[in-house]
């Protein structure tokens, strides 16, 4: 069975700057595993790596997508899964749990969901569809957006789909690293890097977004900079909802991870992050052998 690493851990954790130098060490490329950075455009929002960093290491599946195009966990499994058998040794970094368990264990997908047939439905059938699997989704469109609807409608089966064949049957064998911090020291980073990302443009990159699909738009921020571009909330409610939604994400990613019995906790050292990389690099080297 291959051997695959999985480098993740809550937002705000380190995780790119622990990940970027055990690639470069051991010369290997990088596997994107954030459901958000897959997605071209939204670099501030979804806190990509910088332009420097991404010519440092290679990155698959780094801003491969146009924002309005259809995606679903089906999609990244069957392209990660592609690409871990062209690597000796795939290190996924990320923090989206079930992108990246479905790739790691042996998750079974309808194809007849991914591959939806519209054609038989009228706008209103399509728009009750939708309605019934994800209402708050539907909420946000107009129901003769038919394209729009239909996509919705796709990622909605495919998460309902992932939900009834959830299995723990490993399909690598993998080391999963989560980066911790304490509670508190995580929660002021998440609050200081909201108001970074405001600081570096986050509002004016989301007001030049003006095609994005159903998928993409899920970015924590994304419709709540939308509602303060809009006049409806100010800038601090729009900080205040985005750190609040953040430090709730960190916690469930941290929660998520945890309950894997192949996951070793590591703690980011912010004083000395060279220490931190080393263990890393200790697990890893720990479980080639």
């Amino acid at each position: 069975m291959k051997k695959v690493i999985v480098i993740t851990g809550p937002t705000a954790v380190g995780k790119t700057k622990v990940a970027l130098e055990v690639a470069k060490r051991l010369e290997i490329p990088l596997i994107n595993g954030d459901a958000f950075q897959i997605y071209q455009g939204l670099d501030i929002l979804t806190a990509k790596p910088t332009k420097s960093e991404l010519a440092e290491v290679k990155h698959y599946l780094m801003d491969e997508l146009d924002p309005m195009q259809e995606f679903s966990i089906y999609n990244y499994q069957q392209m990660v899964r592609t690409i871990i058998d062209t690597l000796p040794l795939p290190i996924i970094v990320g923090g989206s749990g079930l992108y990246i368990d479905s790739v790691l264990y042996n998750y079974q997908f309808d194809s007849d969901v991914a591959t939806f047939d519209d054609a038989p439905y009228s706008n209103e059938e399509l728009y009750a569809m939708l309605e019934e699997l994800d209402p708050d989704n539907a909420s946000k469109m107009h129901p003769n957006n038919r394209k729009r609807v239909v996509r919705a409608i796709r990622l909605a089966k495919t998460q309902t789909e992932v939900n009834r064949n959830l299995k723990d049957e490993p399909y690598y064998d993998s080391l999963i690293i989560c980066l911790s911090l304490p509670r508190d020291v995580l929660y002021e980073r998440i609050n200081e890097r909201v108001i970074e990302m405001i600081d570096e443009g986050l509002i004016d990159e989301v007001a030049s977004t003006k095609k994005i699909g159903p998928q993409a738009s899920k970015a924590i921020g994304f419709n709540d900079t939308k509602r303060y571009i809009n006049g409806e909330i100010s800038k601090e409610e729009l900080i205040e909802k985005m750190q609040k939604e953040t430090r709730h994400y960190a916690k469930r990613q941290l929660t998520w991870f945890r309950g894997h019995a192949n996951t070793v906790m590591v703690e980011t050292n912010l004083a000395n992050i060279e220490s931190t990389i080393e263990e890393v690099l200790k697990l890893i080297q720990d479980f080639i052998k």
